[in-house]
Parts: C-alpha cells; sequence; structure tokens
C-alpha cells in the first residue's frame, strides 16, 4: 500500500522500543504525553524593555506513555504496512524500567493505515552511547494499566525522521 497524506487518528499510531536484549518490540498504548522536544525559556528582558524577552535554552525530550497491563510474551514488532503485533507492557516494561542502557524507540504514525517507512515518526536509533532509557514505570492495581516514562540518554537529541531502520 502506498503511503498516504492526510489527517490521521491515534489507531494507526505505533510505540516501539528495543528490551534489554536488543529486540525491538511493540507494546499496547492508550495515551502519550506528546511528541517532540521542549526548550527552556532563558528571560533576557532588560529593565526598560516594553516586553518580555526569551531565549531558548536546551531541549528536553521526556516521552510518557500509558496502556493496558499485560504479561504476554516478548515478540518482534511487526514490519512497515502491517497489523502490529503487540508484546505485553508488563513484560516489556519491567525488563527495561532502571536499566541504564540506550535504547532504541520509536513513535511511528501511519497516516490513515498501518505505518509504512516513508511516513512520520519520531524517536532515536541507539548505539551504545545515544537513546532512550525508561525513568518511571508504574501499575494502577484499581484499572490494571501502566504508565511509563521514557527520557534521553546521551548527546543526540531524537527527531522527526522518515525512516526508524529496524522497523523497516
Amino acid at each position: 500500500m502506498a503511503a498516504q497524506t492526510g489527517r490521521t487518528v491515534n489507531r494507526w499510531i505505533r510505540f516501539v522500543v528495543e528490551n534489554a536484549a536488543g529486540l525491538l518490540c511493540e507494546i499496547p498504548i492508550n495515551s502519550i504525553n506528546g511528541v517532540g522536544l521542549t526548550a527552556e525559556e532563558i528571560d533576557v528582558t532588560a529593565f526598560q524593555d516594553p516586553v518580555k524577552t526569551v531565549l531558548p535554552g536546551r531541549s528536553d525530550c521526556a516521552i510518557t506513555i500509558g496502556g493496558p497491563f499485560d504479561s504476554s510474551a516478548m515478540v518482534e514488532a511487526s514490519a512497515s504496512g502491517v497489523a502490529p503485533v503487540l508484546s505485553g507492557s508488563h513484560t516489556l516494561l519491567a525488563g527495561i524500567y532502571g536499566l541504564n542502557v540506550p535504547l532504541a524507540l520509536g513513535i511511528l504514525f501511519g497516516v490513515r493505515h498501518y505505518y509504512e517507512t516513508t511516513e512520520p515518526a519520531f524517536g532515536l536509533v541507539a548505539t551504545a552511547t545515544v537513546g532512550f532509557i525508561c525513568t518511571e514505570y508504574m501499575v494502577n492495581p484499581t484499572d490494571c494499566t501502566y504508565t511509563a516514562t521514557f527520557k534521553v540518554y546521551g548527546t543526540t537529541a531524537p527527531s522527526w525522521i522518515d525512516i526508524i531502520p529496524t522497523v523497516a
């Protein structure tokens, strides 16, 4: 199927992250806090300036996701253009929480169909010194859901990229 353009819905968004063994897995998500970078603002307003003036500081990227608690086995993420094959959220997240090893992470936006490699994607391909780490993993036993937060590890900022090579 050729990549499409136009508006899409959250049904087609995929969240993929490496497990501790380096296998790229996809987990179910119900929510995501937002995708992109935020920069702190440094106030450079002089006393006589009529309007507040700022300069952008260093960028930050924190990805917080939430979804159903699931202890299914881990399986490799499905290929481009086909329906996702989901791993258990708990099985994956419990194994990478607190692991101080950079992991590949991608948020893949399928446009009106399952994601294809030519469509928008945000993330990082991991190396020995660059990637994401899981800094928070919480389970809510009341409604059997989880939340997890990922932050950048290393000095390379994640970006909007056309292809996450390990998902191709």
